[in-house]
């Protein structure tokens, strides 16, 4: 129920996303979408060559979803942990000490606040010195 009405809350709301995974797997989703795809090919109705990275994004649970800017990973583990695998390749990582149940608009806050001084590059290098920053 308390999701629902956080749902429902939040439901005209635009400009930012926060997405709580639970009981959520990449691999596993991952898996699916390759098995998706692999039924269409199967059917005829895709050619294997066709598969590309897009696809295989349209086949995922978070297809309707954008990829995210910023992963924050409580209680000071750095690891992944089978979290959003494909759709975080050029996320930011805050790793912040405090536990999940501990976690309050505080940290959230100061998470939010490194992760605006950042330098994003999304797989690029370094510009050379005086060159303009990459996009926000």
């Amino acid at each position: 129920q308390l999701m629902q009405d956080l749902e429902d809350r939040t439901a005209h709301c635009e400009g930012l996303n926060l997405t709580i995974a639970i009981d959520y797997g990449g691999r596993d989703e991952i898996t699916r979408a390759v098995q998706s795809l692999a039924r269409d090919v199967a059917a005829g109705a895709l050619q294997p060559g066709a598969i590309s990275e897009r696809g295989i994004a349209a086949a995922l649970d978070t297809r309707e979803l954008p990829d995210p800017d910023l992963i924050i990973r409580t209680s000071g583990e750095f690891r992944v942990s089978n979290f959003l695998l494909w759709q975080s390749t050029y996320a930011e990582y805050d790793f912040p000490t405090v536990a999940w149940p501990d976690f309050t608009a505080g940290h959230f806050a100061e998470s939010v606040s490194g992760y605006t001084r950042r330098l994003r590059r999304f797989g690029q290098v370094l510009p050379p010195a005086g060159m303009a920053r990459a996009s926000r």
